[in-house]
């Protein structure tokens, strides 16, 4: 099988873990891909001008802003498949006497930008649980870190912030109140974003990188033990790991958000939109499915190739289990 070229950028660090179980666990060089992996952390519009202008081929994330060029200018972007549709930065660090949401109301909250993807959840959040921002509540810009921001609501300069699973952990170790809220649908984690121009030229590519996918998601999802030799090896410097455990809390809560299938849930879609629209009110009435083209991962789907490959672990857990319960009556 030809070896196909991909040039994949990822948006941001926690992305790396299913691309580095792509490329370890073999299944880049099974479906006769290789990628070349580069980052653009932070750097939203640059990857958008570097896609745009044909200078990579996928990006990994990208996942409110490509709405309004494609609503508003006709844009070719597209996504094709997505890996995660639920908010996981569902920890709320809180002062003294805040317990929940509800206590939220007439407190400062700090986020790290308001306008990233990332403070933008915060605002929707606290919308769906009837908390406008500027009547109901302060939104502030704070520190990058989750840790950075939990501190100063330690110290008193805000009253809560939203922090992930291993930020919890760091929060936690220095006496923060963490308390667990409910998450929410959205877009995250790795979602693969092109445009119709390259899908057009190379759909064969993108075919061998879905199926590339859905054995990493696969794998992750059933072999844990392989997954965290994995992050490990080659992610811990990415990812600023501390320790085993905090590996360990990355990969469960991951693992649990993992979709079996890449789809998108409607949901989350909605959600991921309307933080597009908060920026570019101009475009409420475009219907968000237009950038969506997932026919690629329905005919990988149809064939039953995903359904195989979980019905197979069943099979060899089960078996596993069976050896095990032999050996010890025996």
């Amino acid at each position: 099988m030809a070896e196909k070229k991909i040039r994949v950028f990822y948006r941001a660090a926690g992305h790396v873990p299913l691309w580095k179980v792509m490329e370890e666990g073999g299944f880049l060089e099974k479906h006769g891909v290789k990628v070349e992996l580069g980052s653009r952390e932070d750097l939203r519009e640059k990857a958008l001008e570097e896609l745009r202008a044909g200078e990579l081929d996928i990006i990994s994330g990208n996942h409110h802003n490509l709405y309004a060029p494609c609503a508003l200018r006709g844009e070719p972007f597209v996504y094709l498949a997505q890996t995660n549709n639920v908010w996981k930065e569902n920890w709320l660090v809180a002062r003294d006497g805040i317990s929940g949401i509800r206590d939220l109301k007439g407190k400062r909250v700090a986020m790290d930008d308001f306008h990233s993807h990332t403070g933008l959840n915060v605002w929707l959040y606290l919308r769906l649980h009837g908390l406008e921002e500027g009547r109901d509540v302060e939104l502030v810009n704070g520190e990058k870190k989750g840790l950075d921001r939990a501190r100063k609501v330690m110290a008193g300069e805000h009253d809560a912030t939203f922090v992930r699973p291993v930020e919890r952990l760091r929060a936690q170790a220095i006496g923060a109140n963490v308390i667990e809220v409910s998450s929410m649908p959205m877009i995250e984690g790795v979602t693969i974003t092109t445009t119709t121009t390259y899908v057009n030229r190379h759909e064969d590519e993108v075919r061998r990188l879905l199926l590339a996918l859905v054995d990493a998601i696969h794998f992750f999802k059933t072999r844990r033990r392989d997954t965290l030799d994995i992050l490990n090896r080659s992610c811990r410097d990415v990812l600023k790991f501390q320790s085993a455990q905090e590996e360990a809390v990355f990969y469960d809560h991951e693992v649990v958000s993992l979709e079996r299938k890449p789809y998108p849930t409607m949901e989350a879609i909605q959600n991921v939109f309307a933080l597009a629209a908060r920026e570019n009110p101009e475009m409420q009435a475009f219907n968000p499915l237009v950038l969506w083209d997932l026919h690629y991962i329905r005919e990988i789907d149809d064939t039953g190739y995903i359904d195989r490959l979980y019905a197979q672990s069943q099979t060899s857990s089960e078996r596993s289990y069976g050896n095990e319960k032999l050996r010890k009556t025996q």
